[in-house]
């Protein structure tokens, strides 16, 4: 069943003229009649005739016009149950540090921006929150990875996040003029917890070197790595973004160390191919924004 057909024909019942109908429509007069007769073909029945001062609707037409009414308000009803289920809710998979520093903002201001849209913020590890867009848990991914080309997924560089070697102002390399790799054999390493890409490619390249880190502990929180820090328990390597205020107030001083190795970039995935619902669609613009939003006042709490 056609919806522009039965447009056309409810409001011609409406209006019982073909002119004022057309008017209401944006149509020209003959296709309305056009439409009708095609209806009229299709039902085997004549749905209008003409009396003296215009048309009125036949026993068949009236009949159908009950039917076009409840056929309209149902693919009304469809339409915005559909769009509230798919352009109104947003399934978010993110790593545990891009929902502590990176996110709250933006997601802030994805609930002004759409107050009846629902985000669900769901945290994994990298391997899992790309799994999981690939299968559809997720209608989109957020994290702090090195490019990673990948077939079945559309992959977003949304901007190049720095890694920042800190540790307390007394550490014994805050007055470094470099930090070289072999200094991890010497110095206590406070590190993320072993499914952290960036304490992957760390190891990697100290392993390249090398080195065997000294390792102080292993947590998985960037609000517990950075007390561990602070407590003088060793230094650490984080999103400039996690450290922020600690780099800002003195607590923390950033240390000289840095490796081609080590440039990690905030990526946004979605499958390939799939339908991008307005909501996501509003999301991507939100995060691509060469602006980004204040950072929220909330602290970060994971890795």
């Amino acid at each position: 069943m056609d919806i522009a057909l039965m447009r056309t024909f409810r409001e011609t019942a409406r209006q019982l003229n073909m002119t004022r109908a057309a008017d209401a429509l944006g149509y020209a007069q003959s296709s309305v009649t056009a439409q009708i007769r095609k209806l009229e073909q299709e039902y085997g029945v004549p749905l209008f005739e003409r009396d003296g001062r215009g048309i009125r609707l036949t026993a068949g037409g009236r009949q159908l016009l009950a039917y076009a009414d409840r056929f309209l308000d149902l693919a009304e009803e469809s339409k915005q149950a559909v769009s509230a289920e798919t352009a109104g809710a947003l399934a978010i998979g993110t790593t545990e540090s891009m929902a502590a520093f990176y996110l709250p903002p933006y997601v802030r201001r994805m609930k002004l921006a759409f107050p009846q849209t629902e985000l669900l913020l769901q945290t994994g590890n990298e391997t899992e929150v790309l799994q999981g867009v690939k299968r559809g848990e997720y209608d989109v991914g957020v994290l702090l990875e090195r490019k990673c080309p990948d077939p079945e997924l559309v992959c977003v560089t949304l901007r190049e996040e720095p890694l920042v070697l800190v540790a307390r102002p007394d550490h014994p390399l805050a007055g470094a003029a470099e930090v070289v790799p072999g200094d991890f054999a010497v110095h206590a390493w406070v590190a993320p917890e072993r499914s952290c890409a960036y304490r992957n490619a760390l190891v990697g390249l100290l392993a390249d070197c090398g080195v065997r880190p000294q390792l102080s502990c292993e947590l998985g929180s960037v609000e517990a790595i950075k007390r561990c820090v602070l407590h003088g328990l060793g230094l650490s390597l984080l999103p400039a973004g996690a450290v922020e205020a600690e780099l800002a107030d003195g607590r923390l001083v950033p240390l000289p160390f840095s490796h081609p190795e080590l440039r990690f970039f905030v990526q946004l995935v979605y499958p390939a191919g799939r339908w991008v619902s307005r909501t996501l669609t509003a999301f991507v613009d939100l995060l691509r924004d060469v602006s980004p939003p204040a950072a929220s006042s909330a602290g970060p709490d994971s890795p």
